[in-house]
C-alpha cells in the first residue's frame, strides 16, 4: 500500500514538472522563426587580420633575437666546458669540481633565464591577442546590431552555413578599420 501511494505521489510531481515545462517555452520572446544568426570563420579573420599578422610578425622577431642572444651565451659556455675539460689532468680534483660546479650554475640560470623568457613572451602574445579579439567581439556587436542579429556563432561550431549569414568579410575589412595594427606588450 504504501509503494502504491509513492508511485501515485511520484506521477503527480512529474506531472506537474512536465506542466510546468510546458508552459515556459510560450513566456520566450524570441522564437526560432524571428530569431537571426550570423556566422564567422575565425580562423580566416585571424589569417587576414592585419593586427594579428603584425604581432605574429612582432613575435617571431623577437623571438629570434633572443634565440640568436641566448645561442651566443651557449657557444660561451661550450667553450668554457672545453677549455675546463682540457684542464682536467692539470687541477687538483677539488679545484676542477668546484669550477664544473660554477660552470653547472651557469648552465642552469640560462635555461631558467630562457624559460623565463619564454613564458613572458608567451603572456604577451596572449594579452595582445586578447585586445584583438576584444576588439573583434567589439566588431562583431556592431555588425550584428546592424543587421539586427541575436545570435553570432563560431563556423567551426556549425555544420552547413549559407553565405547570406556569414559574417566573416565584414568583420575582417571591420576589424583592420579599427585595429590595423597593435604592438606586442612586454
Amino acid at each position: 500500500m504504501i509503494n502504491f501511494l509513492i508511485i501515485i505521489s511520484l506521477m503527480l510531481f512529474t506531472y506537474d514538472i512536465n506542466a510546468q515545462e510546458v508552459k515556459e517555452p510560450s513566456n520566450n520572446k524570441i522564437t526560432s522563426s524571428t530569431s537571426s544568426i550570423g556566422v564567422v570563420d575565425m580562423k580566416k579573420i585571424l589569417a587576414q587580420s592585419k593586427a594579428y599578422q603584425s604581432l605574429v610578425d612582432q613575435f617571431e622577431d623577437v623571438r629570434r633575437k633572443h634565440r640568436n642572444k641566448f645561442t651566443k651565451q651557449e657557444d660561451i659556455i661550450r667553450d668554457e666546458e672545453s677549455e675546463l675539460l682540457k684542464q682536467k689532468n692539470i687541477l687538483s680534483k677539488e679545484a676542477y669540481a668546484e669550477k664544473v660546479k660554477v660552470l653547472g650554475k651557469k648552465i642552469n640560470e640560462l635555461k631558467s633565464k630562457q624559460a623565463n623568457d619564454a613564458k613572458k613572451f608567451e603572456i604577451s602574445f596572449e594579452k595582445s591577442t586578447n585586445k584583438i579579439q576584444g576588439a573583434l567581439v567589439d566588431v562583431l556587436s556592431v555588425i550584428a546590431s546592424k543587421r539586427n542579429l541575436n545570435l553570432v556563432l563560431a563556423k567551426s561550431q556549425v555544420i552547413l552555413v549559407g553565405k547570406d549569414i556569414d559574417l566573416t568579410d565584414d568583420a575582417i575589412a571591420e576589424l583592420n578599420k579599427v585595429l590595423p595594427k597593435i604592438s606586442l606588450d612586454k
